[in-house]
């Protein structure tokens, strides 16, 4: 099993909720590194991030840690976003690509189609999936696809669990902050059609590029007060979501 990861130069980890994909995206990593392989992460699980934030897609390599505010945790919610993230942070050579359990029939396996036509994997590592149509999907895929049983010591985590995940997250990063305030009218929303309110996230942006993430405490006219990581210098360009930070019931299912 070792010499087919080592051989291949781009995978991708496909499956449902707990599956075992991260569990088998670190495996891979440490034994890439334990060979001495430069390679790129690439985390598109906006939802369970490991490398970086709820909401957002993540990529580490050669030093660089890229970031890419989508602004919800289900590709679900804007799919187009989703795949343009994807899209920004795919690079050529060796890459490891972590996934979301977003494989319903029929608009997850389309998204996981897009996907695997922007990121051109030669390896799709597949944990077994109860959806319609998996295994038919799986077997018209282009590339390489190696079938794997979910391993024993991946423990199961259910909603509530995952909700907590995402909570103590965003709590961890935002455990000092600052205030900023910013004029509403230069938020941008990542989503046509919606407007920012107390607890929405806001995505710092400098040349088209995530910085760091804030969420708005309070808007007061035309004034949005937003606290950010304390020593973070604020930038010229935002971005919005309707996800909400926390203390608003009605949104805590976005978590």
């Amino acid at each position: 099993m070792e010499e087919i990861f080592l051989k291949s130069r781009r995978i991708m980890l496909l499956g449902p909720v707990n599956s075992g994909k991260t569990y088998l995206f670190y495996k891979i990593k440490k034994l890439w590194k334990k060979r001495g392989y430069r390679f790129i992460e690439l985390d598109c699980d906006v939802g369970q991030s490991t490398l970086g934030l709820p909401t957002t897609i993540n990529s580490i390599g050669r030093k660089i840690h890229n970031i890419f505010f989508y602004g919800f945790t289900s590709p679900r919610h804007h799919p187009t976003r989703f795949l343009s993230g994807v899209a920004k942070l795919n690079r050529r050579g060796r890459i490891i690509i972590d996934t979301t359990g977003y494989i319903e029939f029929p608009k997850g396996l389309e998204l996981k189609r897009e996907k695997i036509e922007i990121l051109r994997p030669d390896l799709i590592v597949a944990f077994p999936g109860k959806e319609a149509f998996w295994d038919v999907f799986l077997n018209s895929i282009r590339a390489k696809v190696l079938k794997m049983d979910r391993n024993p010591k991946v423990r199961e985590r259910g909603p509530k669990e995952r909700e907590n995940y995402r909570r103590k997250r965003f709590e961890e990063y935002f455990s000092k902050t600052e205030e900023v305030e910013i004029e509403v009218s230069k938020l941008c929303p990542v989503k046509l059609g919606t407007s920012p309110s107390n607890g929405s996230l806001v995505s710092f942006r400098k040349k088209g590029r995530d910085i760091f993430l804030g969420y708005i405490k309070k808007i007061s006219g035309e004034v949005a007060k937003i606290l950010i990581p304390k020593g973070k210098k604020p930038t010229d360009e935002f971005l919005f979501s309707p996800h909400l930070y926390k203390g608003f019931p009605e949104q805590l299912s976005l978590f």
